[in-house]
């Protein structure tokens, strides 16, 4: 391992980095104070832009620089079929197909669907359970794993162990998440995105220049580890990440994508779907989340083919290759930059346990302690109890990342585990027959199956993608058995559902008995299923756009023009496409489900919350104006400072340091400018905010609560 020597400057940009964290949070302090809704969703004023980018940050999580260079390592240039099927088509599928619904409930957390979609005494159970796992599950687990992210980042850079590591980063993380709320943790994101993409397109730039360019890669990349790593498609026979895990990682994230948006898997895309300003602003924020999760991600892994060819050992089974990053930036970064990417890596990992700790203590709170332990206490008592609640979460996450040495392996487990349940999701939108005892039996025999399969039957040497084809399909058969032998749920729960919920598919007996041609002229009758059909499509043409994108700019790097440009001029002609498409068939999908700005803003939450209304309908024109500047006001501040920092170390260096610091800092520069002036004029959606902030949030929070008091659609 290189010898480390961080200069000066360095220690001054990580500190500044701290610095910048504690400055935002204590920024958002009055304003997250204020409320459960202000702090937990940002008072529902955020942007699809805002959201989206904070969203993909949270997305790197564990998947950041260590681990995914550690998978770079094993395989080489088709790595980014390792996320493009995890992610691409689902959050595509998320966009087009549920974020419009999911907003136009007016949810407070997404455990209280559960409720508002089965009813009865076995729906509590669902809601508390699905609270619980989220929280203290897959919260705890992927936050320990975001903490192990930081020590292998750490241990090369700085030399220390992991306790000092983690130690490091707990206390600020603590801070800005407990006094700033979502609002914080937005603003941090956005500002932690614009570090690490600059950051690690520098880093790019560095290790290519070092190897003598694109076709020089490629060459010396061969001679190391042959032709099969600038392969474009994983193998069919690779033994770390063949076709047919590829297939499996897809399927197993993206058949019932967005049918619940808590799930195991790690995602807590419910928090910024539901504090979006309206449905067209949270469909966005999946659009602009896998964008700028794909980029980030492409920036951190392609560096790591250069770790192969500098240090070919790393490609032994028995090496931990998940600190090859942490190698190239002790080998190729100058004072500076070195600092720099150090805080890249911290910020990727630091947002994602903000967004799992704001989200875990949001749930936790609201749909254990305030629905069963302790209702009907003010907002400033349950605001104390979530921070406590997410000071709890870290301090479970920290057991876990002493207890686990390699990422990939917590998170291909908790994929498998959440896939067990995911065609469910989907039934419970598309499905009215689809019951309650057919959602516990998904819930709780999704984990028996993967702890049978994985654990205990003679399977658990199968491969982990064949685990995850039989433990879909195993708990599938079993939750369409036991809706099938169960009765159906009540009448009048199942039509204030749809009333609420105005959901695509086959729910022909309700809405035959919700008379919707009379009660609702101009909605379109049948079962959406055009719509349905069209979204996936749409769905999957977005996907293949931004795959064909990712694999282009991979092609290049590697020297590969001819290719580039066949894969990015088919990017240009399909992303057109989807874009066309895009705005008229979300037009489609508002005109279905009836959704307007009305009906959202008189949108309550399900779960009384009689403080959170308290707040709500004390706001007036007055109010609104003390509301903080825009989100991207606070990144483009925040993100220029480093501008002038790595400009001055630049004029007082020489040579190529001198050069690296001088075009690091005009790009922070640079973006500050594009964010601020691109977020300076406030759209139409904000000025409808500034004049009305709903009125009417208390209107229909006993719905929830007493499902016979509610009338029958046919009554309506």
């Amino acid at each position: 391992m290189p010898a480390i020597q961080l200069q000066l400057v360095d220690w001054l940009i990580i500190g500044s980095y701290f610095l910048i964290l504690l400055m935002i949070g204590l920024y958002y302090r009055r304003f997250a104070g204020r409320s459960m809704e202000d702090y937990f969703l940002a008072g529902r004023k955020n942007s699809g832009w805002a959201n989206g980018v904070s969203y993909a940050a949270a997305l790197m999580n564990a998947d950041v620089a260590p681990a995914y260079s550690g998978v770079v390592v094993a395989t080489g240039l088709f790595v980014c079929w390792f996320y493009l099927s995890r992610f691409g088509l689902a959050l595509f599928i998320g966009a087009v197909l549920f974020a419009v619904f999911w907003r136009r409930l007016g949810l407070f957390t997404t455990p209280e669907f559960y409720e508002l979609r089965f009813g009865g005494r076995a729906s509590s159970i669902i809601r508390t359970w699905v609270a619980l796992r989220s929280s203290l599950i897959a919260m705890v687990a992927w936050t320990g794993t975001g903490l192990l992210a930081i020590y292998k980042i750490a241990e090369p850079v700085l030399g220390v162990s992991k306790a000092t590591a983690i130690a490091l980063v707990v206390p600020i993380v603590l801070i800005y998440v407990g006094v700033a709320g979502l609002s914080g943790v937005v603003a941090t994101a956005g500002v932690q995105s614009l570090i690490l993409v600059i950051g690690s397109a520098m880093l790019c730039g560095i290790v290519l220049y070092a190897m003598g360019g694109p076709v020089a890669l490629a060459v010396q990349l061969q001679e190391v580890a042959g032709a099969e790593a600038l392969q474009a498609f994983p193998p069919s026979d690779h033994w770390f990440f063949p076709l047919a895990a590829a297939l499996a990682w897809m399927i197993g994230t993206s058949v019932g994508y967005g049918g619940d948006t808590a799930p195991l898997g790690g995602a807590m895309e419910g928090q910024m779907v539901l504090s979006s300003r309206n449905v067209r602003e949270a469909s966005k924020m999946y659009i602009v989340a896998v964008i700028t999760l794909f980029v980030m991600l492409l920036l951190v892994t392609l560096p790591a083919l250069g770790a192969i060819v500098q240090w070919p050992w790393l490609r032994n089974p028995e090496v931990d290759r998940e600190k090859a990053y942490g190698l190239l930036m002790a080998q190729y970064l100058p004072p500076g930059m070195l600092g720099l990417l150090f805080v890249v890596m911290l910020a990727a990992v630091m947002s994602t346990i903000g967004s799992n700790l704001i989200f875990g203590s949001q749930v936790l709170v609201s749909d254990v302690y305030r629905r069963y332990l302790n209702p009907g206490r003010t907002d400033r008592h349950y605001l104390w109890v979530g921070r406590g609640a997410a000071a709890a979460i870290l301090a479970l996450a920290i057991v876990v990342a002493f207890r686990v040495d390699l990422i990939f392996h917590v998170a291909a487990f908790m994929v498998a585990a959440s896939a067990a349940e995911l065609p469910a999701n989907w039934a419970q939108w598309w499905w009215w027959r689809f019951n309650q005892w057919g959602r516990i039996s998904a819930s709780f025999g999704g984990i028996i199956i993967s702890a049978l399969v994985w654990l205990v039957l003679p399977t658990q040497v199968w491969p982990w993608w064949e685990r995850t084809y039989l433990v879909i399909g195993a708990n599938t058969a079993l939750w369409v058995v036991v809706t099938l032998l169960t009765p159906a749920d009540s009448p009048a729960v199942l039509e204030r559902f749809y009333r609420k919920g105005r959901p695509l598919g086959a729910w022909g007996p309700v809405r035959r008995r919700c008379d919707m041609q009379t009660t609702a002229p101009g909605r379109a009758p049948g079962s959406g299923l055009p719509l349905i059909l069209g979204g996936l499509g749409l769905a999957v043409l977005g996907a293949v756009a931004a795959a064909l994108l990712i694999s282009g700019l991979s092609s290049a790097y590697v020297g590969r023009y001819e290719s580039a440009a066949v894969q990015l001029g088919g990017f240009l002609a399909s992303g057109a496409v989807f874009l066309g498409i895009y705005g008229k068939y979300l037009d489609r999908l508002e005109e279905w489900a009836g959704a307007s700005e009305e009906t959202l803003e008189s949108s309550a939450s399900p779960t009384p919350a009689s403080a959170v209304s308290e707040v709500a309908t004390e706001r007036g024109p007055a109010h609104a104006v003390r509301e903080p500047v825009r989100t991207s006001v606070v990144v483009a501040l925040a993100t220029a400072a480093y501008g002038p920092l790595l400009m001055l170390v630049g004029l007082l260096s020489e040579g190529r340091t001198m050069a690296y610091n001088l075009i690091a800092g005009a790009a922070f520069l640079v973006a500050a400018a594009i964010v601020w002036i691109t977020g300076r004029t406030p759209d139409q959606a904000d000025a409808r905010l500034i004049e009305d902030v709903s009125p009417a949030l208390a209107g229909s929070q006993a719905d929830m609560v007493s499902p016979a008091k509610m009338p029958r659609c046919s009554e309506v």
